[in-house]
């Protein structure tokens, strides 16, 4: 079901970047999904800001016409899309906010605004796991941690 999500995901990211003459580079499989390179620097950041929300939108239609049929799998896309709109890492919601951050700050200060951005967004989440969860698995502190130092890198 996981795999279907991030394939419906996927999808719409390169169905919009069609539509826009933009051809896909690179596609990767790993580990926590399938990652889409393009070269999108010269598009206008209304079209990357289409391209960036096409999967997330996708899964939350999906969701909503699984939701009778298979109540996990409608669950599974609903949470690939809302983990993608966190601002996160090399996640689409850390794209979208990069792209409004641009438009609004100076250019200099970009940079260290994602990344304390992205470490907020990343305790944040971990601490909400660990006050309003049952216990945590060994994948999500590793995947919490590991959002942790990718926001902590240099951009």
């Amino acid at each position: 079901m996981a795999l279907a999500a991030c394939a419906v995901h996927e999808l719409a990211h390169m169905l919009v970047m069609a539509v826009f003459g933009i051809s896909a580079d690179e596609i990767t499989f790993y580990g926590a999904g399938i990652r889409i390179t393009a070269q999108t620097e010269f598009a206008r950041p209304a079209v990357k800001a289409l391209i960036l929300s096409a999967g997330c939108a996708a899964n939350f239609v999906s969701a909503l016409f699984l939701f009778r049929l298979d109540f996990t799998a409608a669950a599974v896309s609903l949470f690939t899309g809302m983990f993608n709109l966190l601002p996160i890492g090399e996640l689409d919601g850390a794209g979208l906010l990069r792209l409004a951050v641009i438009k609004r700050c100076k250019p200099e200060n970009v940079d260290g605004i994602m990344r304390y951005t992205s470490i907020a967004f990343s305790v944040f989440c971990l601490a909400a796991a660990v006050i309003l969860g049952r216990g945590l698995s060994f994948t999500f502190i590793t995947t919490a941690l590991y959002f942790i130092i990718v926001s902590s890198r240099r951009i």
